[in-house]
């Protein structure tokens, strides 16, 4: 297709037209207006490194005791210490906005306190940028497996079909749109280390999976993708061992690399704790490996995945054809997704609190459209008679979970405490009924700090 005279693939067009669509979005709504409902909740805590390191110059938080009360949320120890309860990971992704705000801040008439609009502006563009950056690099990985049309399919459906779209222009600031980013770059540069295991790839591996886990530690789990990359049998598992071996040199750089990241969060929590590893969360927020809630994260009306994403049903359905013509890329993903979904709900808090659908699993989606794919790519091949029906099926679902977005603006889908009843009071209907709340079920999130869930 030709535009402006030059030559333009229909995946880059259908990526433009995306990108357009959520930026026009994103200044129409401009939630960044207000300032206290951009910078709240987790992201006060992702946030914090930014405004106390820049303006406050003491990242002990020691001025919380008598100004920013509330602005910042740090724990405190036994001892009287604070400490930042999350990672420092989320805070530079955002640091070259918050920057170039802070610096304009004053010229722009507002404060440079590190709360006015101008830092809320910066931390709502980052969100879109990341997530227009991911879609960007997650092309690149589709169309080296599929083919222009389906690749272009699949980006309409991730960022219409699935809460990314709200993530990325309602809740901006929250860590999913920038760890869906990552994970699209973690996926190309490992198709790039296992053609050319040069010295800068391995640099660049080493750095992303870094910063993947300083903005969500769990995330480490994505290894596992580039570990059983290219495994298609029980032989290519020992010719997978023998390429780490003869690169042992480049995965050594790759882990130095990572760990390189981490520096100055570990010299943080040094500082701030005496320990070089330190676990902020707590005695009352933790793991429970061994009550992980699958169905209920998945199936459950609260919050399941394939109830507010339905649309991703299409992406394990399209696990089997992913085996059997892409079997490089279907144990890695297979397998990844099979411990991510057990360790993300085996978290206390399994429903992850108040959002729009499972947010817990917006990242791995990067990779679990490439099943996706490979189910569209087997449609095409099927009878034209099933094939309409499909289309129709997946184009439904797919608008489905484009209305759930509606439905959560409005209030019919409710943060924290859906149930069957009330999903089905308001299927047909945006805003919600007068007996709506009746119908709802809050989560007791005390109890389920001590695992009873």
């Amino acid at each position: 297709m030709k535009l402006f005279g030059k030559t333009i693939s229909i995946s880059l067009l259908v990526l433009l037209v995306v990108a357009s669509t959520l930026t026009f979005r994103m200044f129409n709504k401009h939630i960044w207006s207000t300032p206290e409902k951009v910078i709240a909740w987790d992201v006060i805590s992702y946030y914090a490194y930014l405004p106390a390191t820049f303006i406050e110059h003491d990242l002990t938080l020691s001025f919380t005791d008598h100004e920013h009360v509330g602005t910042y949320w740090p724990e405190t120890l036994p001892d009287g210490r604070k400490v930042i309860k999350t990672t420092m990971g989320m805070s530079i992704m955002y640091s070259p906005f918050f920057l170039a705000m802070h610096i304009a801040a004053p010229a722009l008439g507002n404060e440079a306190n590190g709360f006015t609009v101008p830092y809320a502006f910066a931390l709502t563009l980052a969100g879109l940028f990341y997530t227009i950056l991911g879609l960007f690099l997650l092309r690149k990985v589709l169309l080296r497996h599929f083919p222009e049309w389906i690749t272009s399919i699949v980006l309409v459906i991730l960022i219409f079909g699935t809460n990314l779209y709200w993530y990325s222009l309602y809740e901006p600031p929250m860590s999913h749109a920038f760890s869906f980013c990552l994970f699209a770059l973690f996926a190309l540069l490992t198709e790039l280390w296992h053609e050319k295991p040069s010295v800068w790839r391995s640099v660049a591996v080493g750095l992303t999976i870094g910063i993947i886990s300083l903005v969500r530690p769990s995330n480490i789990l994505v290894g596992v993708y580039f570990a059983l990359y290219g495994v298609r049998s029980k032989e290519t598992i020992n010719n997978k061992c023998r390429i780490f071996k003869d690169s042992w040199c480049k995965i050594v750089l790759m882990a130095m690399a990572a760990v390189l990241v981490w520096i100055p969060q570990m010299v943080y929590w040094f500082v701030n704790t005496g320990q070089l590893f330190f676990y902020s969360y707590g005695d009352n927020e933790r793991f429970f490996f061994g009550n992980p809630k699958i169905v209920e994260g998945l199936f459950g009306f609260r919050k399941g995945w394939l109830v507010y994403t339905p649309v991703m049903s299409f992406a394990l359905m399209g696990l089997l054809p992913l085996y059997r013509h892409h079997r490089n890329l279907f144990w890695a993903i297979s397998v990844f997704f099979v411990l991510n979904v057990y360790v993300v709900f085996s978290w206390w808090c399994w429903w992850y609190g108040g959002s729009r659908g499972m947010r817990a699993m917006i990242e791995c989606q990067a990779l679990m459209v490439i099943p996706l794919a490979a189910w569209i790519e087997w449609l095409a091949g099927c009878k034209p008679v099933l094939r309409s029906i499909m289309v129709v099926i997946l184009s439904a679902i797919t608008m489905l979970s484009a209305f759930h977005n509606l439905r959560y603006i409005h209030g019919s889908i409710h943060w924290d405490s859906m149930t069957r009843a009330a999903y089905f009071d308001g299927f047909f209907r945006t805003t919600p009924s007068k007996r709506f709340s009746s119908l709802l079920k809050n989560p007791d999130y005390d109890s389920a700090r001590q695992g009873n869930r």
